[in-house]
């Protein structure tokens, strides 16, 4: 179900999924009262408070910072294993990565985030040296065009690659 929805990033398949999460937890669907028990419980240890609206990821209103991304990686690596986030995530080329760190290849495995303004990429990357980067880049507020954006966030992240 993960892998799909992480390659074509699919809105309306994330906020069923919510539903059924909230349907599995709580016993009936409803994303607020799943968001609010998510919150008080399994995110509770976030470095900030988030906002968060619906699964969909498309509402302005949903509003997590960088950091909190990167605790979330953290979890999901210690809980699942890096090597199910590797299976989950598009690598370089692929899937939302498409025509994209294609020098950087396998070595990374993200997820994009793109509103008009807003451009976001957050995951895992091996750099050369073997050495594993959990990152988040969020560029919001931007009057460029998101491909130029895109573009600069992967020069700097190839950047990371090769350095470190």
């Amino acid at each position: 179900m993960l892998k799909p929805m992480m390659y074509r990033s699919d809105n309306f398949y994330a906020e069923q999924s919510l539903l059924m999460v909230s349907n599995e937890l709580l016993g009936y669907m409803n994303d607020r009262a799943v968001i609010d028990s998510l919150i008080k419980t399994d995110l509770k240890d976030l470095p900030q408070q988030p906002s968060w609206v619906d699964g969909s990821g498309l509402s302005r209103f949903n509003l997590f910072t960088p950091e909190d991304l990167v605790t979330l990686l953290i979890k999901m690596k210690n809980e699942f294993g890096l090597q199910r986030m590797q299976n989950v995530l598009p690598k370089g080329n692929t899937g939302t990565l498409e025509d994209r760190y294609i020098k950087v290849g396998n070595n990374i495995f993200a997820k994009t985030g793109t509103l008009n303004g807003v451009v976001a990429l957050s995951g895992y990357l091996v750099c050369k040296s073997g050495k594993l980067v959990l990152f988040s880049v969020l560029v919001n507020n931007h009057n460029d065009k998101a491909s130029a954006v895109r573009s600069a966030i992967e020069k700097f992240i190839t950047g990371i690659w090769e350095k470190y």
